[in-house]
């Protein structure tokens, strides 16, 4: 089983970064390097479609997207709702931006949209000042590969009806992760680097500081949930 290691001594610096120990995590660790002094985004790596909705303050579209397909999102500030559809054919991402936003756009926080239907990469990059909520909508089927990375931020992860592997990292911030009892996963593992963990399902057990958990259940596919400094709540539906 792949180790990860949760790391929040960074905040000290300006960055952070969340599940930083593997040979091939380079790219990941730079996606979620957030600081507060964050460049401006120079290229943006995004062709829009004639039904994208995109207002300075307010991103809607869909892409075909099958439900065996890899995903790899990465957000740098943000809060962030991941919605299960399994009978979904597409990808539905909406992006809004607080009234008080200012000057802040969606579009210049667009660093990579870039979603055919067996894979797609979403890669975006909010100021602090933005407020930005994004909800994601997809399938997650058997073969689905999914990465998720939110660097600082709320993330609410509703996994029933999801399947396949599925990677979710939180570098600062809280994550509540919905299930239905243990049919969403054939395994799960949950590491809090700093902060606490509370399974509210019937059983279940909190653990504070440190806490890595391993769990094995009765659906199919991998869940692996990271969180640098925060919490996590599990709970049924």
């Amino acid at each position: 089983m792949r180790k990860s290691f949760l790391s929040a001594a960074l905040i000290l610096a300006t960055t952070l970064t969340a599940h930083a120990a593997q040979a091939d995590s380079q790219s990941q660790s730079d996606s979620m390097n957030c600081t507060e002094f964050d460049k401006p985004i120079i290229t943006h790596d995004y062709t829009s479609a004639p039904s994208d909705i995109l207002h300075p303050h307010h991103l809607e579209l869909t892409r075909p997207f099958a439900p065996n397909a890899k995903l790899k999102l990465h957000i740098c500030r943000s809060d962030l709702r991941i919605n299960i559809r399994p009978d979904a054919k597409e990808i539905k991402l909406t992006v809004d931006l607080d009234t008080q936003s200012g000057s802040y756009t969606v579009a210049d926080s667009i660093q990579t949209i870039r979603v055919q239907p067996d894979k797609g990469v979403i890669n975006l990059n909010f100021p602090k000042a933005a407020h930005a909520t994004v909800t994601v909508t997809l399938p997650m089927g058997l073969n689905s590969e999914n990465e998720i990375n939110l660097g600082y931020g709320d993330l609410d992860f509703n996994a029933i009806g999801s399947a396949g592997n599925r990677e979710v990292n939180v570098g600062m911030g809280h994550m509540q992760l919905i299930v239905d009892n243990d049919k969403n996963y054939s395994k799960m593992e949950v590491n809090v680097g700093m902060g606490t963990l509370h399974d509210h399902r019937p059983g279940g057990h909190d653990g504070h500081i440190v806490v890595s958990k391993n769990y094995s259940g009765t659906g199919a596919g991998s869940l692996q949930i990271n969180v640098g400094m925060g919490s996590l709540d599990i709970r049924n539906d």
